[in-house]
């Protein structure tokens, strides 16, 4: 697959959840295929002091959406999962870590257990889905920020976040621009 601009990309998510037989391969190669031309990202970009930053790029057609993410130094997420989808994405620029975590037991209270922790560095691609765990990202750097692109696939409007000392649960209403 040669290199996508981001209306190609858009163009190519559109056309691939167009129908219910979507496939996790091809919207990997969609995202992997994308030129992530600085030009094109930069103008979506914000980077806040307080938290990271998310922007909605194409809503999709009610099956996905396209969100760029956009990380000041050291900033990151709370523990969270993605309730009933999946999420692919790509590092546009910087690095980012990855913490997994097997989900809590239910009506037990003690410390998330981690399954795994990994740093994923520009150009490549991630996936998490609630059969994968829960998750943390943060980019570590103190001097890098970082831009990530993601797909989600369905949209979701809310996430449940996870106390990492005790496993406790809240929901969170997931905000963009």
């Amino acid at each position: 697959m040669c290199s996508l601009t981001l209306k190609e990309l858009q163009d190519g998510l559109k056309e691939e959840f167009s129908t219910d037989k979507w496939s996790l391969e091809n919207v990997q190669k969609l995202l992997h295929s994308y030129d992530s031309d600085m030009k094109e990202y930069k103008k979506h970009c914000r980077f806040d002091d307080c938290c990271y930053y998310r922007k909605v790029i194409d809503q999709g057609n009610d099956k996905y959406n396209l969100v760029l993410l956009c990380w000041n130094y050291g900033q990151g997420t709370p523990i969270h999962d993605h309730p009933e989808a999946e999420c692919i994405f790509r590092v546009l620029e910087g690095s980012i870590s990855e913490t997994q975590f097997y989900f809590p037991d239910e009506g037990k209270t003690k410390e998330l257990e981690v399954k795994s922790v990994i740093t994923i560095v520009e150009g490549e691609i991630g996936h998490i889905n609630d059969d994968i765990g829960i998750h943390r990202m943060n980019n570590d750097s103190d001097t890098d920020v970082c831009v990530t692109l993601h797909v989600y696939f369905p949209p979701y409007k809310t996430v449940n976040t996870y106390c990492e000392r005790t496993g406790t649960v809240a929901n969170f209403c997931v905000k963009s621009s």
